[in-house]
């Protein structure tokens, strides 16, 4: 832990939310201000498990490629931590078969590095390294009820423990508060009590549901393939489905469904489910691998966010960030990283104006700015879906869910245009990378044919 910077040394910061966005807040606070206080209201679990205040942590995630490389940057040794616990470190073209309603992309080395952990692991890990900070202090089993001040700058939060009684609210000031609680932020609440008029919020709800289930991988497993992602669309069934290996030997595999095909958590549906995928390669795959766990499901899928505009009435040293500002369809993988460049930009803007009292309008109109194009991806694509609700698409949006076709479809034959979909994808480069000529050109031409079907895995299993 580097000794704190110059400016804010005397103040104490208060991270609500102990989760990623909470605690890569609180290591880059910890670096600038003199105390940071997580109040979490879970008791945090002592190893890589999974825990009720992050009910997605049953299901798939993705740590995209700059998502794992600015929690590199933030936390060196992070990378190696995750494979040291066994997670395996994939290359996202050369052993992801990834399956899109045109075919399966096309397979080589790119370069591209990212790492197949559960959840747990990765929140396990990051807080057993930020714990290393002397001047962060955790308050688990504690929820935070209201915030005092007024509407220009925030004093602090009143406490409540699960142990203790109703009326014991006890203060924690603080010079900055940040809120990392989630999709069930209650912000709104706290806002206008403080005679604010919360934010604005836009919404697209595809209507989409997964189940889940984790398998041991089967002895003798053999692919060409380490991870598989068939994705649903037109002109196939919308289904879709990830198998993708973890820490430990084991596979976790989620079923994606929208409207009234959204996939249940009955154990006699779930093969039969992903047989319905719009190629068997899952299904086959797991029809004789051992279940480890039994089926969890989730429809907490919309997408969600607050339009904090800089001239909004509300206090200056009160920052939202992670899913309680901006949350996506966590079918994209898009949330742990916009949670790590959420905490490094926050230190961005520290190191550029060390100030915390009107913090506020500057650090939301960069951060919305930042997650600007995967609100726009993840909108593109679910407003395509039949049952999708909310903020209905601008004619930009539904132009580029058309051209994003012509790109999926040039996926299949072209690495060149699936290496750039995949920097695209993984924010190594921006949406318009896409309309450069030489990729338009590609993408447009609509010749050629698309790959095979990669080889069925083998295994000692019958």
């Amino acid at each position: 832990m580097t000794t704190l910077k110059a400016g804010l040394g005397d103040a104490q910061a208060v991270v609500i939310g102990g989760g990623l966005a909470g605690l890569l807040t609180a290591w880059v606070l910890a670096e600038r201000v003199a105390r940071v206080v997580v109040v979490e209201q879970d008791r945090l679990p002592e190893g890589p498990v999974p825990r009720r205040g992050v009910p997605q942590s049953t299901h798939v995630h993705g740590l995209g490629v700059r998502g794992l490389r600015t929690l590199e940057r933030l936390l060196p040794g992070f990378t190696g931590e995750l494979t040291g616990a066994g997670a395996p470190m994939l290359d996202l073209a050369g052993d992801l078969a990834m399956r899109n309603p045109h075919g399966w992309a096309a397979v080589f080395p790119s370069g591209l590095g990212f790492v197949c952990a559960s959840r747990p692991l990765v929140e396990w890990t990051v807080r057993r390294m930020v714990r290393t900070a002397p001047n962060i202090v955790f308050h688990e089993g504690t929820r935070v009820t209201d915030l005092t001040g007024n509407a220009s700058a925030v004093t602090g939060v009143r406490l409540h423990t699960a142990e203790g009684p109703d009326h014991d609210r006890p203060t924690l000031t603080a010079d900055l508060v940040v809120d990392a609680t989630g999709r069930g932020s209650h912000v709104d609440t706290w806002l206008e009590q403080l005679g604010c008029v919360p934010p604005p919020k836009e919404v697209i709800d595809p209507h989409i549901g997964y189940a889940s289930r984790i398998y041991r991988v089967p002895e003798g497993h053999r692919a060409a393939w380490q991870a598989c992602y068939i994705q649903g669309g037109p002109p196939g069934p919308h289904r879709g489905g990830v198998l993708a290996p973890l820490e430990g030997g084991r596979w976790i595999v989620t079923l994606i469904g929208s409207g009234a095909d959204r996939p249940s958590t009955r154990e006699r549906d779930f093969l039969p489910y992903a047989r319905g995928l719009a190629d068997p390669l899952i299904a086959d795959s797991i029809a004789h691998a051992e279940p480890l766990t039994g089926i969890t499901g989730s429809h907490a899928t919309s997408n969600r966010r607050r339009l904090i505009r800089p001239s909004a009435r509300m206090p200056g040293n009160l920052l939202l960030t992670g899913d309680a500002l901006c949350c996506f369809n966590p079918v994209y993988g898009q949330g742990m990283t916009a949670a790590a460049l959420g905490a490094a930009l926050l230190g961005e803007c520290l190191t550029e104006r060390p100030e915390l009292s009107g913090i506020s309008p500057r650090y939301h109109t960069r951060l919305t700015t930042l997650t600007n194009s995967f609100w726009d991806m993840a909108a593109a694509a679910d407003n395509v879906l039949p049952d999708t609700e909310g903020t209905p698409p601008s004619w930009s949006q539904r132009l580029a869910s058309r051209y994003m076709d012509r790109v999926q479809a040039a996926c299949t034959r072209d690495p060149r245009v699936h290496l750039t979909f995949l920097e695209v994808l993984h924010s190594l480069r921006p949406p318009s990378s896409l309309l450069a000529p030489g990729i338009a050109l590609r993408a447009l031409a609509g010749r050629g044919a698309g790959q095979g079907r990669p080889a069925p895995a083998t295994s000692g299993t019958p």
